[in-house]
């Protein structure tokens, strides 16, 4: 193994810190895998072990390591899992067929007065309001996406009331709610995509534990019925090195 020595022009731990997400993404540690102790460590990158404990210490803010006491520092399963961006699947589906157990939470749902951007992105009349609905989805317990979905009253309202709408768990499985519920089959997706940082995205509660600089990526869909009316808006968040993605992209 070729060690890459840090040099002294910025802070050792994060040269360390990029040197061990390199072996990380590049299964040179694999997932479940033990890491070198820090002694080990320190000794190949010619370092003290607080440099390396630091650098640990940033690798489980970013979810890609977990200490196991008295056993040791392992890299997460998490940073495995796969998903492509050009098809859409149940994040339930997602999570399992990468090998996790999947779970859910819904930490709040009501009934809004739209924004203006919000209304016009839904196409939606005056006066009309919409299911607002935040959750997040588990990998093994641990927070992995966070998504704020929203969904006109005019898609579910001859099937459920107003307080029905707001039960924990309601929307889920979330294509089986639009399809085989409210008869509004998915058509197609609008997205966009973009790079925050957790500090600045406006719900970051549920990854409280992980570093404020921690990356982001955000999702923003429109989904569409084949009536091509707006059916849904969710804004997906995605922190740290927890999922990868694949696009397909084509002439």
């Amino acid at each position: 193994m070729n060690s890459q020595i840090p040099t002294r022009q910025s802070s050792l731990s994060l040269q360390i810190l990029d040197i061990l997400v390199e072996r990380i993404r590049n299964g040179e540690y694999p997932a479940e895998s033990l890491l070198p102790p820090e002694t080990q460590l320190a000794e190949e990158y010619k370092v003290s072990r607080a440099t390396i404990r630091s650098a640990f210490d940033h690798l489980v803010t970013m979810g890609l390591i977990m200490r196991r006491q008295g056993i040791g520092t392992f890299v997460r399963r998490l940073s495995n899992i796969s998903d492509q961006l050009n098809h859409f699947i149940e994040f339930f589906e997602l999570i399992r067929d990468n090998g996790h157990q999947p779970g859910f939470e819904q930490l709040s749902a009501e009934l809004i007065e739209p924004r203006p951007d919000l209304a016009q992105n839904l196409s939606l009349d005056a006066g009309l309001r919409v299911l607002r609905v935040h959750k997040v989805f588990l990998a093994d317990g641990d927070p992995i996406i966070f998504c704020i979905n929203h969904i006109p009253q005019w898609v579910f309202q001859d099937v459920y009331t107003p307080a029905e709408a707001i039960q924990p768990g309601l929307t889920e499985p979330f294509f089986d709610f639009f399809e085989n519920r409210c008869n509004q089959r998915i058509s197609n997706y609008v997205s966009s995509v973009r790079a925050d940082i957790l500090r600045n995205c406006p719900y970051s509660s549920p990854f409280n534990k992980m570093d404020p600089l921690t990356p982001v990526l955000i999702i923003d869909n429109i989904g569409f019925n084949y009536e091509d009316r707006p059916i849904h808006q969710s804004i997906e968040y995605h922190p740290a090195n927890l999922m990868n993605f694949k696009l397909i992209r084509s002439r």
